[in-house]
């Protein structure tokens, strides 16, 4: 029923933005002919189906025909974003003449919203597969001697499957052993979700390198691809999977939470109440938001932080915690889509924030979802710097 009423949703959505696209092609190109527009609103119906019919396709059957056709739904849906913002632009810029009293050839206007939808998407495909490394300093209070001047890269979101594959899986894993990180975070959604060889995708982490390990905990695609399947295929990497558990390595306490969230503090064990003093704490959890949920079970949890995100992080600061590292928004991946992020999660959906105390880190992960494009911000591997914190 819910599957149902998201489909309808989205397909009304569809609807609607390649109606608009649509309507501003034919208005700046005077495109008159009934026959060719008749044919225009055809491929505009078809087209607004594309990805929510590729979606079930895929899932419905893996072979070369449906993952071609995921692959153009996927990339046609990024230039269908695009388009909408061009299309915004091309009637504003013909509002403005107007009001100036200029008058703009139409078909021009409509070359610039076209050239701007392909050039954007362009773009859009290189930058997501070329990550940036992202340094950020963060203060804290007590800093071990053994984590003075160490590198800590922090991985989400990479989404490995149909559109990222081994190939993506291996730069990315260079890019993280060039960096000669000394310990590696992973967030969430390692795995995609859509199909794709994920057992060949995910060899290339068994060369991840790093001296303190490397640590992972499960976001939501996890889930869409099937818990149990993706523990098992990542038990066979070298990543240590951290289940609402903590760890402790050379004066750090790493504490892992598994997405959705907790029902209580209580679900992390004695180990997460209190701090040992002299020690440094970081926590791990895919979303930037309160990891205490208090439903019982994941379905509702996950619908609860997916839904309705809680960003006061009151059970995640009761963890007395100096810093949360974090993924999932992307960082809006496709503009105009990161004021969405920004306002959903209260502008706690990229960077560096400071929350009572608790510093959390959002990155915009290293992959993309959908539409292998990415124009809100480029993809990145985060490399955390611990610093000392300065007395005032």
């Amino acid at each position: 029923m819910r599957f149902a009423l998201f489909a309808l949703t989205l397909t009304g959505i569809m609807l609607i933005s390649h109606y608009a696209v649509f309507r501003s092609a034919i208005s700046f190109f005077q495109i008159s002919r009934p026959g060719f527009r008749y044919l225009l609103y055809a491929a505009m119906v078809l087209l607004s189906f594309s990805f929510i019919s590729a979606f079930v396709a895929i899932h419905w059957r893996e072979n070369p025909w449906t993952i071609a056709y995921y692959r153009f739904a996927a990339v046609w849906t990024g230039f269908l974003i695009h388009s909408l913002s061009a299309a915004a632009a091309a009637w504003i810029l013909l509002g403005i003449s107007r009001l100036a009293g200029v008058e703009l050839p139409s078909k021009g206007i409509g070359m610039v919203m076209l050239a701007l939808a392909v050039t954007a998407s362009g773009y859009g495909i290189w930058a997501a597969f070329h990550p940036v490394v992202r340094y950020v300093s963060v203060p804290v209070a007590e800093l071990p001697e053994d984590w003075k001047n160490t590198k800590i890269a922090v991985l989400s979101d990479m989404h490995l499957g149909l559109m990222n594959q081994q190939g993506f899986a291996r730069r990315t894993v260079n890019i993280v052993n060039s960096l000669q990180p000394d310990l590696v975070l992973i967030t969430g959604d390692l795995v995609d979700g859509m199909g794709g060889a994920y057992k060949d995708n995910l060899k290339p982490l068994n060369d991840l390198q790093a001296r303190h390990g490397v640590f992972f905990v499960t976001g939501n695609h996890e889930h869409y691809v099937g818990i149990e399947k993706s523990l098992r295929l990542i038990q066979n990497t070298p990543l240590r999977i951290l289940h609402n558990e903590a760890v402790a390595i050379s004066g750090l306490e790493l504490v892992g939470v598994s997405y959705p969230g907790i029902a209580a503090v209580a679900g992390l064990g004695n180990f997460a109440r209190e701090k040992t003093p002299g020690t440094l704490r970081i926590v791990m959890f895919h979303t930037p938001t309160e990891m205490g949920i208090h439903k019982d079970s994941l379905r509702d949890r996950h619908m609860a932080n997916y839904w309705r995100p809680d960003t006061r992080f009151i059970t995640n600061r009761e963890l007395n915690a100096d810093l949360q590292v974090s993924g999932h928004t992307h960082g809006g991946q496709i503009f105009p889509l990161q004021f969405l992020t920004r306002w959903l999660y209260r502008g706690h959906d990229y960077g560096l924030k400071k929350i009572n105390g608790l510093y959390l880190y959002t990155t915009s992960g290293i992959g993309s979802w959908g539409p292998p494009m990415r124009t809100a911000g480029r993809p990145e591997i985060a490399v955390i710097r611990l610093v000392k914190k300065m007395e005032k």
